[in-house]
């Protein structure tokens, strides 16, 4: 009884709130979307200081939390497309944990930047503020 107890509890966690895989989008794409002027949000979570050495063009700066509140993103547009990036490496554990969040705190259309993120950025010659 104890074992379908759990079973039934495990099968039905994911409709209690499992993490959602956040789309990734290539380097290229994003690159396109920028020189097609689409109104996109760009999210740089790596750390401060980090970003101030240099981020790609546009793109705003808000480092990587356990927990993103409300409060931390309430200036920030919930109806256009945003992408976070980071400089994680392939699976892109920090964007795709604040993708995760962005989502549940009702952002619409929300990507990561797929690895290898900034540094194919960089390696493409695109542009960096």
């Amino acid at each position: 009884m104890l074992f379908s107890a759990s079973l039934l509890f495990c099968l039905a966690r994911p409709a209690l709130g499992a993490s959602v895989e956040v789309p990734r989008i290539t380097v290229e794409s994003l690159k396109k979307m920028m020189d097609d002027k689409a109104d996109v949000l760009i999210i740089d979570v790596q750390p401060r200081s980090v970003y101030e050495k240099g981020h790609l063009r546009g793109a705003v700066s808000l480092p990587w939390t356990p927990m993103l509140t409300e409060a931390q993103v309430a200036g920030l547009p919930r109806h256009k497309p945003v992408v976070v990036y980071c400089d994680c490496g392939p699976g892109e554990a920090d964007s795709a944990s604040m993708g995760e969040r962005l989502m549940e705190l009702g952002f619409d259309d929300v990507r990561v930047l797929a690895d290898p993120s900034i540094r194919g950025w960089k390696q493409l010659g695109y542009p960096m503020d």
